[in-house]
């Protein structure tokens, strides 16, 4: 049986639901840490820091740094600057505009010229932000989306994702996003390669969606652990047509049944 040396694992139906943490997960990851797996945390909401989810983290128990979170705000401010781009307008929160700037990229205002738009999920949305945005895009501004998740798990439910403010944007502009960076695009897996020196044959991607995390997993032959704790349900195995290396209702009863899957230190 493989072992692992090192957990890329989701956050939004995860480690939390909204405010409140999936406490199962959260103590199986602390033991599983314990046991010497390197462990990052990789998350399509832009919204916040990288910083932030470190502090959020601490709160649940969970400890880690900044090069350990990997969200669609850093991973698209890199994008870009990998690409040799300087100015992005931003339709975002504050973690997009803080890892843009932290990167060397320029956040602009309405007003000014851009040579990137990068789009993620923004609960202060205005229209004159999508106005301004859809008029760079059509001027020749390259479209990058951080993730096209419709909804994402909250307490009570599911609320609109960044993905239903890209659809908008979309129909405005008549195209598609040059890229979407977020899961699952298996790119973050080769940037993980390659800027973190992750070795993708002794990694296991945890998430639970199939059309997402399992979806990143499966297109570089990484291994994948389905849980049933957020927004995917059993059948989408059948739905999207991918199947999953794991599937567990949580991460504490796969910890219980494979608890040599994991290295020691």
């Amino acid at each position: 049986m493989r072992k692992y040396k090192y957990l890329l694992v989701d956050l939004d139906g995860v480690i939390w639901r909204g405010e409140k943490p999936i406490k199962k997960n959260v103590e199986a990851l602390i033991d599983i840490a314990e046991k010497g797996v390197e462990i990052y945390y990789i998350t399509n909401n832009s919204t916040r820091s990288r910083v932030e989810y470190v502090n959020r983290l601490k709160r649940f128990g969970i400890s880690t740094d900044a090069e350990h979170v990997v969200n669609t705000a850093y991973l698209a401010a890199h994008y870009v600057l990998g690409a040799g781009g300087e100015k992005v307008f931003i339709i975002g929160e504050a973690g997009m505009y803080y890892e843009a700037s932290i990167a060397g990229l320029v956040p602009v205002t309405i007003g000014s010229s851009a040579e990137y738009v990068i789009v993620g999920l923004d609960r202060f949305l205005t229209y004159s932000k999508v106005a301004y945005a859809t008029k760079l895009i059509r001027m020749g501004a390259r479209f990058i989306a951080t993730n096209a998740d419709n909804v994402y798990p909250v307490e009570e439910g599911f609320d609109p994702g960044a993905g239903s403010i890209i659809s908008m944007i979309r129909e405005v502009v008549g195209r598609d996003p040059d890229i979407v960076i977020g899961k699952p695009n298996p790119w973050i897996l080769d940037f993980l390669a390659e800027r973190h020196g992750v070795e993708l044959d002794r990694a296991l991607v945890v998430g639970d969606r199939i059309d997402t995390d399992v979806r990143m997993g499966a297109a570089r032959g990484v291994d994948t652990l389905f849980l049933l704790t957020g927004v995917g349900e059993i059948n989408d195995i059948e739905r999207y047509g991918l199947k999953p290396t794991y599937v567990a209702r949580d991460l504490a009863e796969f910890y219980r049944e494979c608890r040599e899957c994991f290295e020691d230190s």
